[in-house]
């Protein structure tokens, strides 16, 4: 019978008898966290987005999807703070600083991103129509280095005119702010939405408005023409920056004005429709993650909105003497009292 002793002694030589197996010191460390580099390239200034609250909701989406920033992530931003100009120099800047991926909230962003690289992948947080601006051949399938979300503003620009004929009686003279540097987007809608104005016997009077002085002759010049409404729905972050002071020279002219951001009601404005864009921010962080985890880019399909806000300020509509229909209020998501 063996003794306790015994059994020692016979484990004892057992392990002298083993190989000894050196590790190198390698084995024992950690594999080294890999820390992404997402470049952020943006018209307007860094302020902006700050005070919308559109960081937070990144920050909020990134987190959600398992990224700590400064852990996980770092951004590389680069803001024209409203020179247009700049953005193909700033978009080279983020190529050269070999981010992993850059976020573009914009389609003049988007169009400078897309000329400094065509393997970066991008995504898009706000594009009217991906497939016409050649960022995508079918939103299902892409195809380029591109995804992100399709906003519809096309669509979301013919039903703020249709609401406005049915706030407005007999509206017969509606002006439309354009950006002249925004021309690519901007011309195009400008043609669809001329067309539909022309079946409801509107007619439609473009103003160029590319800057803050620029939307103040505009106004002007919407005097001159005895213009009856203003519509602010073709997407510029001029004119998003710039909501409340539109909306103010607007009550002051007496102009029903609509526009496709919630803010505007909020800031005084007449009434906005269209998509709750601001989440995209949040959302966006989705295209991120699977990019990420390994998906093509071009594999992952455009997104479109499911979510709208139609708000209405009935302040502002009974400062300038108008009765909002019942069918509206109902179809309201906000009401500004």
């Amino acid at each position: 019978m063996l003794t306790r002793r015994d059994l020692l002694m016979s484990a004892g030589a057992s392990a002298l008898t083993q190989p000894l197996v050196l590790h190198p010191r390698a084995a024992f460390a950690q594999t080294p966290r890999k820390v992404w580099r997402i470049g952020l390239l943006s018209l307007v200034a860094r302020q902006f987005y700050a005070d919308a609250g559109s960081l937070k909701l990144f920050a909020q989406g990134m987190q959600e999807h398992g990224y700590t920033e400064g852990r996980d992530y770092v951004i590389e931003a680069r803001f024209a703070d409203g020179d247009a100009a700049r953005l193909p120099a700033l978009a080279a800047e983020l190529v050269r600083a070999n981010v992993d991926l850059i976020v573009s909230p914009g389609t003049q962003v988007t169009l400078a991103a897309r000329k400094a690289t065509a393997t970066i992948p991008i995504v898009v947080l706000l594009d009217a129509d991906p497939v016409a601006n050649g960022f995508a051949v079918t939103l299902a399938r892409p195809g380029k280095n591109l995804t992100g979300f399709s906003t519809q503003f096309s669509e979301t620009a013919v039903k703020n005119l249709e609401l406005m004929t049915r706030l407005v009686p007999k509206l017969t003279r509606v002006a439309v702010l354009h950006n002249p540097s925004n021309a690519v987007l901007h011309q195009r809608m400008l043609i669809g939405l001329t067309l539909q104005a022309k079946q409801i016997d509107v007619q439609l009077l473009p103003f160029e408005a590319g800057s803050a002085d620029g939307i103040e002759l505009a106004f002007k010049a919407m005097a001159r023409e005895r213009v009856e409404a203003l519509l602010v729905i073709l997407p510029d972050n001029i004119y998003r920056t710039r909501a409340v002071h539109i909306a103010q020279l607007a009550l002051k002219q007496r102009l029903p004005s609509t526009h496709y951001t919630l803010e505007y009601p909020e800031a005084g404005g007449l009434m906005s429709y269209g998509a709750k864009n601001i989440e995209n921010w949040r959302l966006g962080t989705k295209f991120i993650d699977k990019i990420f985890k390994g998906a093509k880019v071009g594999e992952i399909p455009f997104e479109q909105p499911i979510h709208f806000d139609l708000a209405v300020n009935l302040k502002t509509a009974k400062a300038l003497g108008l009765k909002v229909p019942q069918s509206i209020l109902i179809q309201a998501t906000k009401v500004i009292e």
